[in-house]
């Protein structure tokens, strides 16, 4: 299924965490497995002298990671493959799991405050935001380094192209696995309806799509020979599923995204960074 995986780390508690992810699906599928680390030159440094200062000390940093990397790949006995490039953290590493034809990359997250996520932004967001291939996203939890690694999976489905590539990839993972398999989609209640008939009204028509999803689901779990296990829930697109997940206790988020551009990510935000942000499992982003 992930024929080439592509890691990012910058020596965080996250970015280890997120390695262990990487080297259980490395291993579970007998990937290539890359990691990468970016050496970031000073802003506007005052000297050359300054810049070959920090240029050597990251570099002696990331060969301390490099190690510690190597050390814990030997306990789930995956080769690791390693890169250093110099320039942005995100531009650079994106650009090379496209030239490495990654399918996919995974990265660690650190919790942010949700004004932070707004107006600031995050290295994650922006990887998961420009990345051509699915980003797994990873905060907490360390990954098991024997047996299935997903028990329960839930997809997130809107009935969007990304959705359905997305749910093609979560039934993939969960024959894979033997996971129980669940799927929600979300009725949304409109935003300040003017009449109570205005929220009334379009309900029968969205039964009917989620309807019309759920049997399409249906049929591509049969061909993956996948038993599904369907939500349909009226509320808040991001925290009922975040609630829906805990309450399941899944093991793994699939969701689709759409692009959008720096600005509305920065300025308004998307579901699947909400999501992203809020949910206590890893998620798995598909474009």
């Amino acid at each position: 299924m992930f024929d080439k995986i592509v890691h990012a780390s910058d020596g965080s508690k996250y970015a280890f965490l997120a390695l262990t992810w990487a080297l259980a699906l490395a291993k579970q599928n007998n990937s290539e497995l890359h990691i990468v680390c970016v050496e970031e030159v000073p802003y506007l440094p005052e000297s050359i002298g300054e810049v070959s200062e920090a240029l050597n000390s990251t570099r002696q940093r990331i060969e301390g990671v490099f190690e510690q990397a190597r050390a814990i790949a030997e306990k789930y006995q995956v080769k690791l493959n390693t890169h250093v490039i110099t320039g942005h953290p995100v531009r650079d590493i994106v650009t090379l799991a496209a030239d490495l034809e990654a399918d996919l990359l995974v990265i660690g997250a650190r919790g942010h405050s949700s004004f932070y996520q707004r107006m600031i932004g995050s290295k994650a967001d922006r990887m998961v935001q420009l990345a051509k291939c699915p980003v797994l996203v990873v905060k907490e939890d360390e990954a098991k380094v024997t047996g299935p690694m997903f028990g329960k999976i839930l997809h997130a489905n809107d009935g969007s192209k990304s959705a359905l590539r997305g749910l093609s990839i979560a039934l993939a993972i969960a024959r894979q696995n033997q996971s129980e398999f669940h799927m929600v989609s979300v009725e949304e209640a409109p935003y300040s309806p003017g009449a109570s008939n205005e929220a009334r009204q379009p309900t029968g028509d969205i039964a009917r799509r989620i309807e019309e999803l759920v049997q399409r689901a249906r049929a591509l779990a049969d061909e993956q020979q996948v038993q599904i296990h369907a939500h349909a829930i009226k509320g808040h697109p991001v925290r009922d599923i975040v609630n829906l997940a805990v309450h399941l206790g899944a093991d793994l988020l699939v969701i689709g995204a759409v692009g959008h551009t720096a600005l509305f990510e920065r300025l308004i935000g998307s579901r699947a960074n909400q999501l992203m942000q809020l949910a206590r499992c890893p998620v798995l982003i598909v474009k």
